[in-house]
């Protein structure tokens, strides 16, 4: 086995099984669409602050509906490790994910970058195997060795062309559970990300809770 099969053998390994099992569960592949609209649509992502937590409750889709099936993986993001999945924390095998509800051709952050290090290629900073889940396209992966030549550095970020994935995904089937996700709607939001927080935390403090109103 090369070099490069080696490095992604275990993130690869688990989004094939993560395929074949959930294209053969329709239920909770309805589940996991059904959920995603919801966050989309009582979060909408017009309000700034929801951008954060619906990343967050995807990553939680994603992760609870793998566990559902039977995978080993738990949900890390907080960690700031990289990586939003972990699979084994012996051997650093993780999983980003990445979510795209608007235009999808166009091209899509995977790192920022702070700081400018002329003599750093800035490819080299993507090093984690990626789920995208693309709105009107499904749940795909694609790693630094698979979808190296839709990157696009620029100079605060490095970017991957969402037409280019597509594709990608067209040629090599295998890398992509086709399901109907949901685009971002365009009417208000229902709700934001800290009437939710803020709640969980009133739950601790009685005067607070019983005052507590969700914003207008």
């Amino acid at each position: 086995m090369t070099t490069e099969n080696l490095q992604f053998s275990s993130e690869r390994a688990f989004f094939l099984l993560y395929k074949e099992a959930l294209e053969r569960d329709h239920v909770l592949l309805s589940e996991v669409v059904a959920a995603i609209n919801a966050v989309l649509t009582r979060y909408n992502t017009t309000v700034w602050e929801n951008r954060f937590i619906v990343g967050g409750v995807v990553e939680q889709i994603i992760g609870a509906s793998a566990r559902d099936l039977g995978l080993d993986v738990q949900n890390a993001g907080k960690q700031n490790q990289g990586y939003d999945l972990e699979l084994d924390g012996a051997n650093g095998a993780g999983i980003s994910i990445k979510g795209v509800f608007a235009t999808t051709n166009g091209m899509h952050n995977l790192v920022n970058v702070r700081t400018s290090d002329p003599d750093r290629d800035l490819r080299e900073r993507w090093t984690t195997a990626t789920i995208f889940v693309m709105s009107e396209v499904g749940i795909g992966y694609t790693d630094p060795h698979f979808g190296a030549e839709f990157l696009n550095p620029t100079g605060d970020a490095l970017q991957i062309s969402g037409r280019g994935l597509k594709q990608w995904w067209d040629d090599h089937p295998e890398w992509l559970i086709r399901a109907p996700i949901p685009k971002k709607p365009r009417g208000p939001a229902v709700r934001v990300a800290s009437d939710a927080v803020s709640f969980d935390i009133f739950s601790d403090f009685d005067r607070l809770r019983r005052s507590w109103s969700a914003e207008i």
